[in-house]
């Protein structure tokens, strides 16, 4: 499901700096995109909370470090792309 989540937190990222490009309201796509990206970040913290009471060590063992350096870097890089339309509108206004 997380796959899921990733895949549309992306196409709504993308569809956030068309939309900003366009100067049509982009708003609505900056929010989807910022939820669906708490959505998978819920869904790999329940899928690793599976694993844990499954007593499945060795996956979390496997997964949990790259994992957490991968969700770092979607999460910081998600949040800066979908507030840039925001500060370009700022200072536009300003």
């Amino acid at each position: 499901m997380w796959i899921i989540f990733g895949i549309l937190t992306l196409i709504m990222t993308l569809l956030n700096l068309y939309m900003y490009n366009a100067g049509k309201n982009y708003h609505i796509f900056m929010v989807l995109s910022l939820f669906l990206m708490a959505l998978t970040l819920c869904d790999q913290y329940q899928m690793i909370a599976s694993w844990s009471l499954a007593g499945d060590w060795s996956a979390i063992a496997d997964v949990a470090p790259t994992l957490s350096m991968i969700l770092w870097i979607f999460v910081i890089g998600s949040f800066v792309v979908n507030v840039i339309p925001l500060l370009l509108s700022y200072r536009k206004n300003r």
